[in-house]
């Protein structure tokens, strides 16, 4: 008995639903959305560079506050740094602004809660930096974030992008239509162009692969991190409820104040540097030199790259 040929199934039937069935599963799920650049949402996992695939632990349940906190307090130097372009008294830069952080805990919170083992959340977003004077520009960052292994990790993409200004007032004077751009997330896969010297603090470390560390990988224990942000911010001077917390805040507080000393000792290097150029008398010895750089490495405030050149242009001094 044949079927009628009505409800007859065809092969290119089915390959149509197979199809749509794989487009509704891989579709992304916006959480939050802001004209046609800035974004957060949830997407499919990529792969590992070996082609591998390691299941998040999603559904994750993550405080807001947590993930806020953590992501203020990631701080990196600016490679002008090494150049001595920075100016007096500029220090290190958080990676977030405070309105980026506010929106990637609330929203990356609820995507993780609602993400499988084999989804992420990736986000654009922008922020307005201080070039010079009063000018700013905007500049954009893009990322990915997952759960594993009971940490959050985030990937540099894109970091401090410049919009095209050339091609915004061209839309503008066109009627005001928003110029629209591609942002790269980051990959699991394949390092981005992120180079900036990220400061470690306790709960927050960046990902080391077959020995090599990934300045674009962020991987962080948000309640140690969220409570060096708080104790740091606090003026070391930690509200005490158990004895667990105590102790827990007292440890924040110590690293919260080992940062702020790293960043001075940095500032200050970078200051003698500077002065130093054509100058010997009345300096340190190019051995003192050399054991405060020893130290500022195995601190890991500095890269191999970052060592290996301030090496040189101490012992150019010789």
């Amino acid at each position: 008995m044949s079927i009628p040929s009505k409800t007859r199934i065809t092969s290119s039937t089915i390959f149509i639903l197979l199809y749509l069935m794989q487009i509704n599963v891989f579709a992304d799920e916006v959480l939050w959305k802001s004209g046609e650049n800035l974004y957060i949402k949830i997407t499919k996992q990529d792969k590992y560079k070996n082609g591998r695939v390691i299941p998040n632990q999603h559904p994750a349940s993550l405080q807001p506050k947590q993930i806020r906190n953590a992501l203020s307090n990631i701080y990196v130097w600016n490679k002008s740094f090494f150049t001595g372009a920075l100016k007096e008294g500029e220090e290190a830069e958080t990676i977030f602004s405070r309105e980026q952080a506010r929106l990637l805990g609330s929203f990356i919170a609820a995507g993780l809660k609602k993400a499988r083992p084999d989804e992420d959340v990736v986000f654009a977003l922008s922020r307005r930096k201080k070039k010079f004077l009063f000018m700013k520009d905007t500049t954009y960052t893009a990322g990915r974030v997952f759960y594993v292994n009971g940490k959050l990790n985030v990937i540099i993409g894109d970091y401090d992008r410049l919009g095209d200004k050339f091609k915004e007032r061209a839309y503008a004077s066109a009627g005001g239509v928003e110029v629209k751009y591609y942002f790269t997330p980051g990959k699991r896969a394949k390092r981005s162009g992120f180079k900036k010297a990220v400061i470690t603090s306790d709960g927050f470390n960046t990902y080391t692969e077959n020995g090599k560390t990934r300045k674009d990988w962020f991987v962080i224990d948000l309640k140690l991190a969220s409570e060096a942000f708080l104790a740091e911010q606090s003026g070391n001077k930690p509200q005490v409820n158990t004895v667990e917390n105590e102790k827990l805040r007292q440890e924040a507080a110590r690293s919260a104040k080992e940062r702020r000393e790293m960043r001075l000792e940095m500032a200050r290097l970078r200051k003698e540097m500077k002065q130093s150029q054509g100058q010997q008398a009345g300096k340190r010895t190019v051995e003192e030199r050399l054991q405060q750089l020893e130290s500022l490495k195995a601190k890991k405030l500095l890269t191999d790259e970052e060592y290996e050149l301030l090496r040189k242009e101490i012992l150019a001094d010789i």
